[in-house]
């Protein structure tokens, strides 16, 4: 009698295409795990970005200090003119009174914006950044350097630091100038 012939796979062949496809598998998942988290990283960097060039632009748009005139016939603070007032201490730099994020009126108001929920101009939270942090200084600087050791004051240097969701700093520098 022939023996029949059988036909399929036996378990050792199976065994060994289970652990073939197992590590290849493993391989692929290696590979394009790192490639999905990367993916997001310009999204971030652009919203870091976005976030900052637009504090950046609410912060020069206010005067240069809480001293200087905001109407006619617009007295810079420090000025050697009648009626002009000395520009703010540097220890002095930071909210004045009781002014709120919608009535701040001077650049160096912004310092009190530093690690607090991000918000808009209206003072309303912003959601989409509720995982960023924001660092904002503002010191004098008139002759353009690290050193702010015996500065006059004609020019603050604005730094805003944007911390993402995955902790790269991004970081704004400006200066807003006594005139």
């Amino acid at each position: 009698m022939h023996a029949l012939k059988a036909k399929g796979f036996t378990l050792i062949e199976l065994i060994i295409g289970i652990v073939m496809l197992a590590i290849t598998l493993s391989i692929i998942t290696a590979l394009i795990a790192p490639q999905a988290q990367k993916s997001a990283e310009p999204i971030i960097a652009l919203r870091a970005s976005e976030l900052g060039q637009s504090l950046m632009n609410e912060i020069q748009s206010k005067s240069f200090d809480e001293h200087s005139d905001r109407s006619p016939p617009f007295r810079r603070c420090g000025e050697i003119l009648v009626g002009a007032q000395a520009c703010t201490a540097p220890a002095e730099l930071g909210v004045d009174n009781s002014e709120t994020r919608t009535s701040y009126n001077d650049v160096d108001d912004y310092i009190a914006l530093s690690n607090q929920p991000i918000t808009n101009s209206l003072g309303e939270v912003l959601a989409p950044y509720s995982d960023f942090n924001v660092v904002i200084a503002v010191e004098y600087d008139s002759d353009f350097n690290d050193s702010t050791n015996n500065d006059g004051t004609t020019f603050k240097r604005i730094t805003i630091e944007v911390t993402s969701s995955q902790g790269e700093v991004y970081g704004f520098s400006a200066y807003k100038g006594n005139y």
